[in-house]
């Protein structure tokens, strides 16, 4: 990435505020603002004079050390460990400092002299990271957070101290890094390379850094204060120092460190990203697992209910099949078994009684037709209210449900969350489902049925119905005219007859229809059974979608705050 690609802070600061919303980044929230804040400090202040902490263990010499640097006495040394408590920032006379300041640090100014090795930087003391008094540490970060170089000066004791370890993982990607090993004079010279050697290895292992690349320089900063080098390595030392002061260097320093922030937010950023791509994963699986297995028990369940409604589907079929018959035959098919048996009691009793027989007739009528809304509404109460005991449904759907929802909470967050429904809002779904599937059933159902025994009975029930019907009139009708033309004229008695066989004819037919649509109505059951079925596939393909939907806005804001790597 060259120096024109740095993306704009404030452009990472809204994406990142965006992303937030992933749980698996909330609880790292403030940490990720602070190196938001770091990168925007390293691409603001890219041009500055760089700022340098030194840090490390108790009695590891860091004020005698930036005493030596300087050239002069800038901070306190003493026996007394420890003897910083607080940061303290050493500036040189105009140098801005303000934002150092801001963290709670003691500003002093000095003026660099002639004979500072090191002299004119701005340095930070800061107390003690393996202090007893931990807000040492706590004081000692809140200066590296300003800082752009820590110089970690140790003592061959600390040098794989774990608070010491602990702090310096926290900046190793986002800071250079100097180790200074401290009281190389009282170290032979193969001690000193003993210690860098593990100083290399806690930095490779620790940190992350390439041994090649550490910087470690063993020195006597109480010897080099007097103008001596007892190591030979503060010379280097120092060239390695006035190196990182020089501007371009320092640019190039800083421009690494916001780059290490910024890979710190990205590593972090997609951390959680693929923990939340995971869940949710997991999440769908559960969702569309569970939602299979429960699609057997509620068919099963729809299944019971329609098996109450064949009744009112047989009725229906019944119905619309008479809409495309013509003939009495037509009349009798729109009632039940039970009203047609009516009629053709009705025309037995006619040939004795002949207002009896209408009676008969009408009553059976009336009764047909009551017992037929009767039918229409039992049976829709039967398959799409729920039932008092339907526990089994509500067991099904909360089993269908359980391992989703354990999973979401696993992941600490509610099932709501991420679109997993509770068992109650399922089931309104389930009925919605049930209730759509059976109207699709008593209407569309029952039509493609009838369509489909119509394509037959059109060729062979109709005529068969129909023609002795029509043999009926047509022998009445002849035997009228030859009445009329040759006389005697008929009794009434005759008329009556061939009424009652007329209407017995009809009724025959009209049973013999009705038991011509028995498969008819199975197949409407069938049809209304796919529907449900397929109405459940599509219940689970949404449950599915709403998941797949949790957490969008996060998700995408953290998608785009990876591309800007």
């Amino acid at each position: 990435m060259d120096e024109t690609s740095l993306p704009d802070p404030e452009a990472l600061r809204s994406l990142l505020k965006a992303a937030l919303e992933l749980p698996a980044l909330q609880p790292h929230a403030a940490r990720l603002q602070r190196l938001v804040d770091d990168y925007a400090r390293g691409v603001a202040h890219k041009d500055a004079p760089l700022a340098v902490a030194l840090v490390g263990a108790t009695g590891a010499g860091k004020s005698t050390l930036l005493n030596a640097l300087a050239g002069q006495a800038l901070s306190r040394e003493g026996v007394d460990r420890p003897t910083s408590t607080a940061a303290t920032v050493f500036a040189p006379e105009g140098a801005a400092a303000d934002a150092l300041a801001q963290t709670g640090a003691r500003v002093v100014r000095y003026a660099p002299g002639p004979q500072g090795l090191w002299s004119g930087q701005v340095f930070i003391d800061t107390p003690d990271l393996n202090s007893v008094a931990t807000t040492h540490r706590d004081v000692a970060r809140a200066a590296l957070e300003r800082a752009d170089v820590a110089l970690v000066v140790m003592h061959r004791g600390s040098v794989a101290e774990a608070s010491q370890v602990e702090f310096l993982t926290e900046f190793a990607r986002r800071r250079a890094l100097v180790f200074i090993l401290n009281f190389a004079d009282e170290l032979s010279p193969e001690s000193r390379e003993t210690l860098k050697t593990q100083v290399r290895r806690v930095a490779s292992e620790q940190y992350g850094l390439a041994q090649a690349d550490v910087p470690i320089f063993a020195v006597s900063a109480l010897a080099a204060k007097d103008g001596r080098d007892v190591s030979g390595e503060f010379g280097a030392l120092l060239f390695h120092l006035r190196g990182l002061a020089t501007q371009a260097v320092a640019a190039r320093v800083r421009r690494t460190n916001a780059l290490g922030a910024l890979e710190e937010v990205s590593s972090r950023v997609d951390a959680a990203l693929k923990e939340t791509e995971a869940l949710l994963a997991r999440t769908r699986e559960a969702l569309g697992s569970g939602m299979e297995k429960a699609a057997e028990g509620l068919r099963a369940d729809f299944d019971a209910r329609l098996r109450l409604a064949h009744g009112h589907l047989a009725a229906e079929v019944r119905r619309q099949a008479a809409g495309r018959f013509w003939g009495p035959a037509a009349w009798g098919l729109r009632l039940s078994l039970w009203g047609a048996s009516g009629l053709g009691a009705a025309a037995l009793v006619g040939r004795a009684s002949l207002p009896a027989g209408l009676a008969v007739a009408a009553a059976s009528t009336v009764v047909d037709a009551v017992r037929g809304r009767t039918r229409a509404r039992a049976a829709e109460a039967a398959v799409v209210e729920p039932f008092e005991d339907d526990f089994g449904v509500e067991s099904t759907a909360r089993t269908a449900l359980a391992e989703a929802r354990s999973l979401v909470r696993a992941g600490g967050l509610e099932p709501a969350t991420l679109g997993v429904p509770d068992t109650d809002a399922l089931l309104d779904a389930v009925r919605a489902a049930r209730a759509s599937a059976w109207r699709y059933t008593a209407t569309t159902g029952v039509g493609e049925a009838v369509a489909g025994w119509w394509r037959v009975a059109r060729w062979l029930i109709l005529p068969l119905i129909n023609l002795p019907l029509l043999g009926l009139l047509g022998h009445v009708g002849y035997r009228v005219v030859r009445a009329y033309v040759e006389g005697p004229l008929l009794p009434m008695e005759y008329f009556v007859n061939a009424g009652a066989l007329f209407m017995l004819l009809a009724g025959a037919g009209a049973l013999l229809a009705s038991a011509s649509l028995a498969g008819a109505a199975r197949r409407a059951g069938a049809a209304g059974r796919t529907r449900f079925l397929e109405a459940l596939t599509a219940l689970g393909g949404r449950l599915v979608e709403a998941v797949d939907d949790g957490l969008r806005p996060g998700r995408e804001a953290a998608r785009r705050l990876l591309a800007l790597r």
